[in-house]
């Protein structure tokens, strides 16, 4: 049984040796008190300090490891003997007053207590492995993010003005579409060019209404001279605007009209007895005034 145990802490001896001896892995070891017993070479190595320069470092007192918020894990392993996987912290040996150099490192790292038979804690070991590189990449992920992030911000900032110059720009065209023109005191002309649809006939009532309204208009002039041809839509909207007009009170009057939308309106059967029709704008306002006159001297 002797032979068998001495062969077993042999076994143990040897695989400490390894990890200790392969300077692949960063060791320190601690007393019980929590000061420094031992280093191996690959601490020296990702420190860059000499094991003489951290004999008197005491973790338990390290302010550093205080302001990380790992003190109580260490005291944990100490005194309660628990093996404890500490979190990544960037660690500067320098700052600290017992040791002075060496260089900062990111490192994660596990503390593991020796505990004797009677179940007190006679060292405790830590292992250092550095992630300087992932840490790295990951600051370089945050900083791709935060550009990306700000990039999509100012082209969404560019993007918002951009379509709100769009939208300006088509309410001006809507507007300059079916533009009403005050041409004398209470006396308006809404001049059409091109095809009326369903879009153009909304607007043209909605701004031809708006505009008797503010204007207190008496005559209406729709001048047709630029639309080349009418079709049944288009001579409703020309019907709902004359009428709308009227219930507002005012007088709509048709100039402008060619010999081809005369035959459309005749073929289209439009009842537009009522409403006063001229060759040209000139005549149609000319007329308007002569009524406006009269009223006035009324």
């Amino acid at each position: 049984m002797l032979r068998k145990r001495v062969a077993e802490l042999e076994v143990e001896a040897r695989r400490y040796r390894a990890l200790v001896g392969s300077n692949v892995v960063s060791v320190q070891v601690y007393g019980a008190d929590g000061t420094t017993a031992e280093v191996n070479g690959a601490y020296e190595k990702l420190w860059q300090v000499e094991a003489a320069a951290v004999a008197e470092y005491n973790v338990l007192a390290d302010p550093q490891v205080r302001a990380f918020g790992i003190t109580p894990l260490v005291e944990r392993v100490f005194h309660d003997g628990e093996a404890m996987q500490m979190p990544a912290i960037r660690y500067d040996p320098q700052a600290n007053e017992l040791v002075g150099a060496g260089q900062a490192a990111w490192v994660a790292s596990a503390m593991a207590p020796v505990i004797d038979a009677a179940g007190e804690v006679q060292e405790v070991i830590q292992l250092h492995l550095p992630v300087g590189e992932l840490k790295q990449t990951e600051e370089e992920l945050r900083e791709q993010n935060r550009r990306l992030e700000e990039a999509v911000r100012i082209r969404t900032a560019e993007l918002e003005s951009k379509l709100a110059l769009i939208g300006s720009q088509q309410q001006a065209i809507r507007d300059l579409s079916v533009p009403v023109l005050q041409l004398w005191t209470r006396v308006l002309a809404l001049p059409l060019i091109g095809h009326i649809d369903a879009d153009r006939g909304k607007l043209m009532l909605e701004g031809l209404l708006r505009a008797v309204t503010e204007s207190r208009a008496e005559y209406v002039l729709i001048d047709v001279t630029g639309v080349p041809e009418v079709d049944v839509e288009a001579i409703a909207y020309l019907r709902d605007a004359v009428r709308a007009t009227d219930l507002l009170g005012s007088r709509c009057m048709l100039v402008g009209i060619s010999p081809t939308m005369a035959e459309s309106l005749v073929a289209l059967d439009v009842p537009l007895e009522r409403v006063p029709t001229f060759a040209t704008l000139q005549d149609g306002l000319r007329q308007a005034l002569t009524m406006t006159s009269r009223a006035l001297r009324t």
